[in-house]
């Protein structure tokens, strides 16, 4: 058994560096240009797409949607939790093509090529420090105030390897409260399973996704007590998934 997984995820491996080969270059290129040409570019997000699909299908693993009607139309914060690299071609792959940022921790920034694009597209956040954090929050609000696109995050802050619902940072309740975006909580229970953080493994398991629909900050709610409904959302779809299996 070792042997056949060890061979199937060299084949998933050699998958996704073919992906990058075809995907990186042209990707690059586009981020190169000038803030008014690649922020909004359908090409860019379009390939952006097909990569984040290519990844997906390299896992050799067939991906399931349940609740694809509800994916937004509109501006919209896609949250959903984490549990694996696996997590972004996923979750990314969401958004159809349609332009995006991703808030990313900033120590990605030192990682040459996911570096660059951090830099160019999307933007980083400072989890350890408070005032930067918050400085990136305020950075992210201007962005989308400018711009179409959706947002997506991990509002645990960092992978899980239990596949347990753990607390979330409200960085994203302010978000959705200062320009009144939806946010469209995506939970995904097995990743962990198919690619565990620091595994060398790719593993065959249901890649499968529950997009629930679009949730709304009341007037009178707080960053906090929105927190705490998306986050029981997705403790809900945990307890659910699981009594089932």
């Amino acid at each position: 058994m070792k042997l056949l997984l060890l061979i199937r995820t060299l084949f998933c491996y050699l998958l996704c560096g073919i992906g990058l080969l075809i995907f990186v270059p042209p990707l690059f290129l586009l981020a190169c240009l000038p803030a008014r040409f690649r922020y909004d570019n359908k090409v860019f997000f379009m390939l952006l797409y097909w990569f984040y699909l290519w990844i997906c299908y390299a896992s050799l693993n067939r991906m399931t949607i349940t609740g694809e009607k509800n994916l937004p139309h509109e501006p919209a914060i896609l949250a959903a939790n984490h549990q694996s690299a696996f997590d972004i071609p996923v979750l990314g792959s969401l958004c159809r093509g349609s332009s995006h940022v991703w808030l990313v921790l900033a120590y990605y920034l030192d990682m040459p090529v996911l570096g660059f694009f951090i830099r160019r597209m999307f933007v980083p956040v400072e989890r350890t420090q408070p005032g930067k954090a918050a400085g990136s929050l305020l950075k992210m609000i201007r962005f989308l105030k400018d711009r179409p696109g959706h947002l997506l995050i991990f509002p645990e802050g960092m992978r899980y390897k239990d596949g347990a619902i753990h607390e979330f940072y409200e960085g994203f309740a302010l978000i959705a409260k200062l320009t009144k975006r939806p946010v469209v909580p995506i939970f995904m229970p097995n990743n962990t399973l198919i690619y565990p953080v620091y595994s060398f493994y790719i593993y065959p398991s249901p890649l499968d996704v529950v997009i629930g629909e679009p949730m709304y900050m009341s007037e009178d709610e707080t960053e906090a007590a929105f927190s705490r409904r998306v986050h029981a959302w997705f403790v809900e779809q945990y307890n659910q998934y699981h009594s089932r299996q």
